[in-house]
């Protein structure tokens, strides 16, 4: 299992509890970038589904659960997404 696989198990499994630094290195290990920082507010963007996301994350200990809901809500549809395209692959290759 790797490393962003245990993370990601780690705050589905306490959401009411997450540190913002765990979160800001899910989002990262998943492709979104730091956009910008404005007071303490993060923006985190990447294109997911064919649309670009800016996810807004303020810094706070511990992160309010909508905020990391959400950022689960969009790592679920980039795994979807990626298991669609694994599969499309191996028809086009088989």
């Amino acid at each position: 299992m790797s490393k962003r696989d245990k993370l990601r198990q780690r705050i589905e499994r306490s959401p009411n509890n997450v540190a913002f630094h765990d979160l800001r290195n899910l989002l990262e290990l998943y492709g979104f970038e730091l956009k910008r920082t404005r007071g303490s507010h993060h923006s985190f963007a990447r294109e997911v589904g064919g649309r670009k996301v800016l996810l807004v994350v303020p810094y706070r200990k511990p992160l309010k659960p909508v905020y990391v809901r959400h950022a689960l809500e969009l790592i679920l549809e980039i795994e979807a997404e990626a298991k669609k395209e694994d599969s499309e692959e191996q028809n086009d290759n088989g």
